[in-house]
């Protein structure tokens, strides 16, 4: 009997000792995981910060061509306005 009791504790020890050995294993799996996760969302991250950057410089830029190009046509509404205000002065001239 007293074999026996000494087999059944030494298999219980050994099985503790394993039970602990696959607890660590399965918590550092777990964490080489999560870190692995938390590279890929990092990566992520870094390049919508790099794109929302380029988006942003790609508006202001939008924004001073969109000025630009309004400064043209208020220049030529002008001229357009002027023209139109020469050819009614004629056109009174040539019927008065």
């Amino acid at each position: 009997m007293e074999k026996w009791s000494m087999t059944v504790s030494i298999v219980s020890g050994f099985l503790t000792i394993a039970g602990f050995v696959g607890i660590f294993i399965k918590l550092g799996h777990d964490k080489g995981v999560a870190e692995s996760e938390q590279k890929e969302m990092r990566k992520d991250i870094d390049k919508s910060a790099t794109d929302i950057n380029a988006l942003g410089a790609k508006v202001s830029q939008m924004q001073i061509e969109n000025t630009r190009l309004i400064t043209t046509l208020s220049s030529d509404l002008g001229w357009i306005k002027a023209s139109l205000s020469d050819i009614k002065t004629e056109m009174k001239k040539k019927q008065g």
